[in-house]
């Protein structure tokens, strides 16, 4: 499999946020941001429960949606992991 460079890979890891977060914003503000976090985190060999508080964090913190904390991040960790195998 082709490695992603840094700018492809944080753009496939903001399109699963969008989607995960479709709910709280069109676009939430300073996603490429976020993206770029998870991208840090991921390539520095963070676990599914350090990279689930970051995005509980910046979902609490940032979008101001501390309900999204309800949902199933499982979905989400699993896209994110199918990325950084292309990393």
């Amino acid at each position: 499999m082709a490695s992603l460079e840094r700018e492809a890979a944080e753009a496939a890891i903001g399109q699963v946020l969008q989607e995960h977060w479709q709910g709280a914003a069109s676009s939430p503000p300073g996603l490429q941001a976020f993206a770029h976090d998870v991208y840090n985190l991921l390539v520095r060999g963070a676990s599914d429960v350090q990279v689930e508080r970051h995005l509980r964090a910046v979902e609490r913190d940032d979008l101001h949606q501390p309900e999204l904390g309800a949902q199933n991040l499982e979905p989400v960790l699993r896209s994110l992991r199918t990325i950084e195998r292309s990393i």
